[in-house]
């Protein structure tokens, strides 16, 4: 397994990113030992919870389904750690389990690393007239908001110039559709992979900061060929 995994990291570094994205979907299944054309439900959840074991409940790897209110989401929220969820029990059993997930939730992490966006160091707050604001890299990026069901709207930019600072370049106003999900000790906000770059990358550039790193062009290109994959980032209040 340890073997598997360097591996998987390793295919990381290319950047063939077609071939690469089949390649780490054949990596991902071989992590589960199972195989793609399983479809039966009820061996594929067994199989799932089996490869979980001792690393936690099942439902913790999948999308948010209960619907969200917006008193629970108001507050300022502090960015924790990356997160990889699923569609569905057999979509995670299929790709290998936690054990992928944590894989990629580390090379997600290492990628924001270097640019900062690291536990503590990143908030996200959502006042109740619906606007908000991103703290990070000493700046202040305004948002728009809004909650239903398990989808949370951000709308991220401004075409008004004035609204802006003369440090912060949002450009032009971007929604951002997301699950939310709220768990017992915070809150998992879960992107489609090219999503979430597309808002890290609009996050940078209003701060100023590089935006063409090949780490997250290559880990979404490889993530968005396994339909029912998302990433996402998880805050605490």
């Amino acid at each position: 397994m340890k073997k598997t995994i360097i591996a998987l990291m390793a295919m990381f570094a290319f950047s063939a990113t077609n071939c690469q994205a089949q390649g780490l979907l054949d990596a991902l299944k071989k992590l589960g030992g199972s195989n793609t054309e399983q479809s039966d439900s009820k061996s594929g959840s067994n199989t799932a919870s089996n490869l979980l074991g001792g690393l936690g409940d099942i439902v913790s790897g999948l999308l948010g389904m209960d619907k969200v209110s917006e008193n629970t989401i108001v507050g300022t929220w502090s960015y924790n750690v990356p997160a990889v969820v699923f569609e569905s029990e057999n979509i995670l059993t299929n790709v290998g389990g936690s054990a992928a997930s944590k894989a990629i939730e580390q090379k997600l992490q290492s990628y924001l690393n270097k640019v900062g966006f690291t536990s503590g160091k990143v908030k996200m707050t959502f006042n109740e007239d619906k606007s908000g604001s991103i703290q990070f890299a000493n700046k202040n990026i305004p948002f728009q908001w809004s909650v239903a069901d398990t989808d949370l709207t951000i709308n991220l930019g401004s075409t008004a110039v004035s609204q802006l600072t003369s440090s912060t370049k949002l450009g032009k106003l971007t929604t951002f559709k997301v699950n939310c999900k709220m768990t017992s000790d915070g809150m998992q906000l879960a992107f489609k992979a090219d999503k979430l770059a597309q808002f890290l990358s609009k996050v940078l550039s209003a701060v100023g900061s590089a935006t063409n790193n090949s780490t997250l062009t290559t880990l979404t290109a490889a993530t968005k060929s396994i339909n029912g994959m998302y990433l996402g980032l998880t805050f605490v209040k």
